[in-house]
């Protein structure tokens, strides 16, 4: 027979003295977080009973912060014999390199050095954690209080909020925007905005706050520690000691300051209000600090707790503590369902709320620490701390041995994903598991995201939709640091059903925020090409790179507008084939496929503007562009702020971005506009610090329609288009000279209303397979197409340009000739189904309908220098210059703002000899008909000339190109001439010819 085996003798209880736990003590540092310090001291007690305080309130000496009243009363309020036992305190304890004897530690108590060195490591790997946690969270809140401020500065003062109505208070220093949202500042103790509540004016219905849909939200990332409101204003001068009063909401905070007339502070909810009430404290330090709180009786009725009284007490005993004059009041009388004193001041009237107050600020009363009595259901018996919060993203849930973080020991890890979701599977004190909690519907991480320079981490999550679609986001870990709200809603929009409640909310995150897959992939907040051929879009990527993979991941919600429906066949069947023989649809989508090439080119960003009256078919060509990459919708509208329209390049990024109608833009920045677009990175923004912000880059191709030029526009608005302007967004006209619009071949239609009527429909029904088609055929030829490209785009600009064109026709030549040679591509590569050479002859159309709309070759600059000289001569000639052969004459007309002078000359520019007299008897005698061939030459004074002639341009470039085009008559070296002059003794003068207006534009 076997012989039997041998249980292994248990090990003997260990013995735990005041040594012991002084040890342990004193590897944890004093500085810990408020909720772990009570944690600690719960330990303590529960081992050593009342003899323990001396050992525990030494340690907690060490602490910068610490506060003998306040130690005591901790202390005080807690009893021994909870759930809370002296194995919490050996598990924080280990977490900071703590060892019992047998495990390292000399029997002295004091760690070895491997262990002592061990916890130094641990802790300067922690020190880092956190300080990376705080320039994260320092990061997202200046973020938000940027955002405050601009939509706070877009607010309206006055308004209507249907929440004051239901509240029955009014609006104190806040806000109004236009669907009636109340916007109460968050400031700190210097007045500075640092976030916003916004208050909707419908309170949500149950389904909708399951949906996360709230009625009081703040900014993402926003601070809310210690910032307030204040409604009314602190007395600090006068009879009598001033008093401040403090609650926790708004509607609270207004109905006791309407009531007494006393300044109030909204401190937004309770957990803030000792925070508040600090502050408070040190601005105001001889002020009665009076905390009217909150009496949550149906709260404590389900779960043996009442927050409301809870976070009031705190507040008031920590400035109590502190030598300040503080007390609490809560409202009485309250009517089923009320808690606070807006709901009592509905029930019974402002004179009961006066009473109360007026009573509690002839004596007010420091509340006594107290725990709650009554406990919640199924809850154990023992101490509970005055709030109870739902575990953060980083801390241990409920049920947790001491000590272990969960997700790190994959023995305990208490989430458990199944078919039906993940769970969460706390224990109880033996290590039993409790019953399973549902958080949501099965999600998984697979993979680690960080970016190139190994920065903006995050998580790579997965999951089936409520209709059984697979679903990805790449979500950043930043956005796990605050309340959770915004990552959650995010989840919940792409259809993860998620269990309500805070507490599920953060155990979500703590299941997330734990996870470590082995995977890692390259996160990007931009789409468009990456290193290696890879084109990055919002739902994926097109490319591989070796050794690398590619995912888009943003904090801002990015609407994915590159979608698709149908197949290819389709969209060449029912858009590209009628698009045939139509000059400016054929280029539009030519435009659409050149987008991802200009990076491959080495082109600069640019775009088109197709200019007609309604109804010629703008709109027609851009939805027919937008085709190519998804639906009618990812044509985006004119109508924006310019920091929206840096946003909006960013997400077209090596692609089209489709504005249409400019005509809803404001005239006076359109032109800003067009130079920010091609420009390609944003403005310069500096961080709160003062150091400059990471600008976001990008290179795009836009296309844009109206029924006026932006130059035009901007003339309306009083603003003069700059060539540069105009070299960026090139002109077209739409109309295509066949007497049907922007359409020259109808199909076999009807007519061209029809063709686009069949054209745009079928825009809406297939789209997005072209793009993707295009980016699968470009990805594999990224290294090698660029060198082809080019030497395509020179050869159909050398066949569109003319030779004689300036430098700025040519650029922009160079832009049609990609577009041509995009359109030619996609034929290649069997997406555009039109004939060889078809892309090109449309890009020439276009280009030579934008040269005759133009009217000439040259520069920008240099025409509108000539129209300038011309147009002033053309209007003020007779006005503003006197006739040479006249200027002496008494009879003659006063010139009071004379620019110069003017005289006749012949056909070869020699001056007619004229005088009053003689020109009198000429005329009179008929004989003056014989100088009709006669031509007028302008002699312009110096500083007329650089005033008033060349306004808007350099003087000196004006009179070089005049001299260079051979309308000025000059000195040599010298780009004036002295001339004798009537009454002058020949000044230097700009003599301008009568070439100029002949000159051909």
């Amino acid at each position: 027979m076997p012989k039997p085996t041998r249980k292994p003798a248990k090990a003997a209880p260990r013995v735990v003295t005041p040594d012991l736990v002084r040890s342990a003590l004193a590897c944890i540092p004093p500085g810990v977080d408020r909720d772990t310090w009570v944690k600690l001291a719960m330990a303590v007690k529960a081992e050593l009973g009342a003899a323990g305080f001396d050992l525990w309130d030494q340690w907690s000496q060490g602490d910068t912060d610490y506060n003998a009243t306040d130690a005591r009363d901790v202390w005080r309020s807690i009893k021994a014999g909870g759930k809370v036992t002296v194995g919490t305190l050996f598990g924080i304890a280990k977490d900071h390199g703590f060892r019992f004897p047998d495990e390292g530690v000399q029997t002295s108590g004091q760690p070895d050095p491997a262990a002592k060195a061990e916890r130094q490591r641990q802790a300067a790997l922690k020190e880092r954690q956190r300080e990376a946690e705080a320039a994260e969270y320092r990061r997202r809140a200046d973020k938000a209080a940027r955002d405050a401020a601009d939509l706070w500065d877009s607010a309206n003062e006055d308004g209507q909020s249907a929440y004051l109505v239901r509240k029955g208070v009014q609006g104190h220093g806040v806000r109004y925007l236009a669907d009636g949202t109340l916007l109460v500042p968050m400031r700190d103790a210097a007045g500075e905005l640092q976030d916003l509540q916004r208050i909707a004016p419908h309170k949500p219905t149950p389904d909708e706050e399951k949906a996360g849909k709230r009625e009081k939200r703040f900014l993402p990332g926003g601070r809310k520690q210690g910032l307030w409101h204040l409604v009314g204003t602190v007395q600090t001068s006068g009879a009598g000691r001033p008093v401040l009063l403090l609650a926790e909401g708004y509607a609270t905070a207004a109905t006791v300051h309407e009531a007494t007339g006393h300044p109030a502070a909204v401190a937004f909810d309770g957990g803030n209000l000792v925070h508040v009430a600090r502050e408070l404290r040190k601005l105001h330090p001889a002020a009665l600090l009076l905390v009217c709180g909150d009496d949550d009786r149906d709260t404590e009725a389900r779960t043996g707790k009442n927050p409301g009284r809870a976070y009031a007490a705190t507040a008031v005993r920590a400035v109590h503590a502190e030598g300040a004059p503080a007390g609490a009041v809560f409202p009485e009388g309250l009517p089923p369902g009320g808690s606070d004193f807006n709901d009592l001041a509905a029930h019974a009237g402002q004179a009961a709320v006066r009473a109360l107050i007026e009573q509690a600020l002839a004596s007010p009363q420091v509340p006594k620490a107290r725990r709650d009595t009554k406990p919640a259901p199924g809850a154990a018996n023992g101490p509970q701390s005055e709030v109870e919060s739902a575990p953060g993203p980083n801390e241990d849930p409920e049920g947790c041995e001491a000590g272990q973080t969960s997700g790190r020991s994959p023995s305990r890890d208490p989430f458990e994903v199944r078919d039906d979701g993940v769970y969460f599977i706390a224990r109880d004190q033996e290590g039993h598991p409790k019953a399973p909690l549902w958080l949501c519907a099965p999600l998984w991480v697979t993979a680690i995201t960080r970016d190139d320079s190994d920065n903006g981490y995050g998580y790579l999550i997965e999951f089936s939709n409520r209709d059984g679609n697979r679903r990805a986001w790449a979500a950043p870990s930043a956005l796990f640091s605050g309340d959770g709200a915004e990552w959650a809603a995010r989840l919940r929009d792409m259809g993860l059903q998620m269990a309500p409640g805070t507490r599920a909310r953060n155990l979500v995150a703590q299941y997330i925020d734990t996870r470590n897959p082995s995977d890692r992939v390259t996160c990007t907040d931009r789409v468009g090409w990456h290193p290696g051929g890879v084109y990055v879009l919002p739902s994926g990527s097109i490319g591989t790179a070796e050794g690398r993979s590619y995912v888009f991941q943003s904090e801002s919600g990015m609407e994915d507008t590159f979608r698709r429906a149908g197949d290819l066949t389709q969209w060449q069947r029912h858009v590209a084939s009628l698009c045939e023989g139509n000059s400016r649809l054929v280029f539009a989508l030519g435009c659409a496929f050149a987008g991802p090439l200009l990076r491959l080119a080495g082109t600069e960003s640019g775009g088109f503007h197709f200019r007609g009256d309604s109804s010629m078919g703008k709109t027609t060509a851009l939805k027919v562009a937008a085709s190519v990459w998804g639906r009618p919708t990812y044509m985006q509208r004119w109508r924006t702020t310019d920091n929206a329209l840096e946003a909006t390049a960013v997400q077209h990024c090596d692609g089209l971005l489709i504005l249409d109608e400019i005509g809803q833009v404001d005239g006076k920045v359109v032109g800003d506009c067009a130079y920010l677009l091609a420009n390609e990175q944003e403005k310069n923004r500096n961080t709160r610090s003062g150091l400059n912000r990471k600008r976001r880059t990008w290179r795009l191709l836009f296309l844009s329609s109206g029924e006026k030029s932006m130059a035009a526009h901007m003339a309306e608005a009083g603003k003069r288009v700059m060539a540069g302007q105009e070299v960026r967004l090139v002109d077209i006209p739409l109309d295509a000279g066949a007497g049907m619009g922007g359409i020259e071949c109808v199909h076999g239609l009807d007519g061209p209303a029809e063709l686009a009527e069949a054209v745009t429909s079928a825009a809406g029904r297939h789209y997005g397979t072209a793009g993707r088609t295009w980016l699968e055929w470009l990805a594999p030829q990224f290294d090698s197409l660029g060198e082809r490209i080019a030497t395509m785009v020179d050869k159909y600009r050398r066949a569109i340009v003319p030779e004689a064109a300036s430098e700025q026709v040519r650029r922009v030549g160079a832009r049609f000739a990609l577009v041509a040679v995009a359109g030619e591509l996609a034929i290649e590569a069997g997406i555009a189904t039109w004939p060889s050479g078809h892309a090109a002859d449309a890009a020439r159309h276009c280009f030579n309908a934008w040269l005759a709309a133009r009217g000439h070759l040259d520069n920008g600059e240099e025409a509108a220098m000539l129209r300038q000289v011309r147009a002033y001569l053309e209007k003020n000639g007779d006005a503003l210059f006197t006739w040479t052969h006249r200027a002496m004459d008494d009879h003659r007309g006063n010139t009071p703002l004379r620019a110069g002078f003017k005289r006749m000359v012949s056909a070869e520019g020699e001056p007619l000899k004229l005088d009053s007299a003689t020109e009198y008897l000429e005329k009179s005698a008929g004989a003056w008909r014989e100088k009709v061939d006669a031509f007028v030459e302008y002699l312009v004074l110096p500083e007329a000339f650089r005033v008033e002639v060349a306004k808007g341009f350099d003087s000196t470039a004006v009179a070089e190109l005049l001299r260079r085009r051979g309308h000025l008559k000059h000195e040599a070296g010298r780009l004036t001439i002295r001339q004798r002059l009537p009454g002058m003794d020949k000044p230097p003068v700009y003599h301008v010819k009568p070439s100029i207006f002949s000159d051909d534009l």
